[in-house]
C-alpha cells in the first residue's frame, strides 16, 4: 500500500516536471527522450532478473497496442500539458477511470457497478466543469487550456484502451516483460524523432534541467513507479489500488499551485472536489448479495 501511494505521489508530481521540461523541449522530443532512456533500463531489468520472454503469439499484437498506448498517449499527453496548466492535467486523471469503465463495458462486457456508475457521473461532471472553466482562462505558460485539457483526456483514452486490451496479455505474460516489450516497440517511432532533433541541433541545446527532467520521468515514473504499482496490486489487490490513486490528482494539483504558481478559480475548486470525490466513490467496494443477506 505504501509503495502504491509513493508511486501515485511521484506520478502526480510528474505533471509539473513535464511542464518544466516542455518550456525547452517540444512534446515529441520530450517523449522520445523519456522512452529512449526508459526502454533500455526495462530490458536490462528483464534480462538481469530472468523474467520470461513475451509469448510469440502476443508479440505483434502488443506492438500494435504499443502504438496506441505508448506512442499515441505520450504525444497527446505532452502536447496537452504544453498548452495547459500542470494542475489541470493532473486532475484529468479521473478520465482514465471513466474511459476504462467504458472500454471494459463495450469491449469486455464487464458490468458497471452502482458505485462505479455514480463515480463516472460525478467524475464526468468534474471534467466538464474543469474544461469549460478553463475556456478563455489562458496564461503565458498555458496558452490554450481548453485544447490542452481535451488532448490530455485523449491521452487517457489511449491509456485506458491499452489497459483494457492489455489485460488479456498480462494474464499470460510477466508484467515487467510486457512493459519492456511495449516500451521497446515504441522506439521504432522515437529513435527517428530523436535523430531528427539531433540533426537540427535542438537536442544539443537542451539545458541540464531539461535533461534532468527527462531522466527523472524515464527512471522514476516509467520504471520505479510501475514496479511499485504492479507489486502493490499483486499483493493488496485492485480495490486498495483505487484508494491509492487518490493521491495522484491531489499531489499534482498542490504541486501545480504551490510550485508552478497555477491560478485557483472557483471552477477549478469545484471540478477538483468532484474529481477526488469520483475517485473515492469508484474505489468503494460493492456489497455482495450474500453479504447483504447475512447482515
Amino acid at each position: 500500500m505504501l509503495g502504491m501511494i509513493v508511486a501515485c505521489i511521484l506520478w502526480g508530481s510528474s505533471h509539473a516536471v513535464a511542464k518544466t521540461a516542455l518550456n525547452e523541449a517540444p512534446p515529441f522530443l520530450l517523449a522520445a527522450l523519456r522512452l529512449c532512456i526508459a526502454a533500455p533500463i526495462l530490458i536490462l531489468i528483464q534480462v538481469s532478473t530472468r523474467r520470461p520472454a513475451i509469448h510469440t503469439q502476443d508479440r505483434w499484437p502488443l506492438v500494435r497496442l504499443s502504438m496506441i498506448g505508448i506512442v499515441g498517449s505520450f504525444v497527446l499527453a505532452y502536447t496537452g500539458i504544453s498548452l495547459t496548466l500542470s494542475s489541470d492535467s493532473s486532475l484529468m486523471i479521473v478520465g482514465e477511470v471513466i474511459f476504462t469503465a467504458i472500454f471494459a463495458y463495450f469491449l469486455l462486457r464487464e458490468r458497471i457497478t452502482r458505485n462505479r456508475l455514480i463515480g463516472l457521473l460525478v467524475g464526468t461532471a468534474g471534467v466538464v466543469i474543469l474544461i469549460t472553466g478553463a475556456a478563455g482562462q489562458n496564461t503565458e505558460t498555458a496558452p490554450n487550456r481548453l485544447l490542452g485539457n481535451i488532448l490530455v483526456l485523449g491521452c487517457l483514452a489511449c491509456e485506458s484502451y491499452y489497459t483494457v486490451r492489455g489485460a488479456a496479455y498480462l494474464e499470460r505474460n510477466n508484467s515487467i516483460s510486457m512493459l519492456a516489450w511495449v516500451n521497446t516497440a515504441s522506439l521504432v517511432v522515437w529513435i527517428p524523432v530523436l535523430a531528427y532533433y539531433g540533426y537540427t541541433g535542438e537536442l544539443a541545446q537542451l539545458s541540464a534541467s531539461a535533461w534532468g527532467a527527462s531522466v527523472y520521468m524515464a527512471v522514476v515514473t516509467s520504471v520505479v513507479c510501475y514496479f511499485l504499482w504492479f507489486n502493490g496490486v499483486r499483493i493488496v489487490g485492485a480495490t486498495v489500488a483505487a484508494v491509492a490513486l487518490l493521491f495522484q490528482p491531489v499531489v499534482g494539483a498542490l504541486v501545480g499551485i504551490q510550485v508552478m504558481g497555477d491560478p485557483v478559480t472557483l471552477t477549478f475548486i469545484i471540478g477538483g472536489i468532484l474529481v477526488v470525490g469520483a475517485l473515492l466513490i469508484s474505489g468503494i467496494p460493492e456489497r455482495t448479495p450474500a453479504a447483504s443477506d447475512a447482515g
